[in-house]
């Protein structure tokens, strides 16, 4: 039943080993501007239409995405991408694994975000807290606080997912710059 999960998770480090690991997503340009749009935008994370923005941006740009991504890697020569197996970046990572981490972390992130909106208008744990405040009043802080968190993160994640289309634009650039090295010849 869990033979999947093994692969999963396996597939999921080497993605995340090839795009930098928490410094590659901590590090980057885009995470920071990101972060400081979602502080600097808190009237729309303070309530939660947010949510509604997801629904409108995502689910379009999460398909522009993937047409873009098996576009891509659907016209490059086996020439390129076995010379871009061989480029390696200062990390060891060949170009042709980091352009696809890059592409699959944009992807990555909409889902997560589509995913984190779609739990937070859940109502689970506002049920849950609501069924114990009477025995425990400390739960309304609780509640204030995991609520204006969890639409921090949500917030965020809408903004870094927007960002990050700038990343693959650049992925894409890089790749047109990268010469075929049997052409020359």
């Amino acid at each position: 039943m869990f033979s999947q999960w093994k692969p999963l998770f396996r597939w999921l480090r080497r993605y995340f080993h090839a795009y930098g690991g928490i410094r590659g997503v901590a590090g980057s340009p885009l995470f920071g501007i990101a972060l400081i749009i979602t502080c600097l935008s808190y009237s729309n994370w303070l309530t939660p239409n947010w949510t509604d923005k997801v629904e409108t941006l995502i689910p379009s740009l999460l398909g522009f995405s993937l047409g873009t991504y098996a576009i891509l890697f659907s016209i490059i020569s086996t020439r390129l991408k076995g010379a871009l197996r061989h480029l390696k970046t200062s990390d060891g990572v060949s170009y042709l694994e980091s352009i696809n981490a890059t592409f699959f972390h944009f992807i990555l992130v909409q889902v997560l975000s589509l995913t984190w909106a779609t739990l937070f208008q859940g109502s689970w744990l506002v049920d849950a807290l609501d069924y114990f405040k009477p025995s425990y009043p400390w739960l309304e802080v609780v509640e204030l606080w995991a609520f204006r968190s969890g639409s921090f993160v949500g917030f965020l994640l809408l903004v870094y997912s927007i960002l990050l289309t700038i990343a693959a634009a650049l992925a894409v650039y890089r790749l047109a710059l990268i010469k075929d090295p049997h052409e020359d010849r």
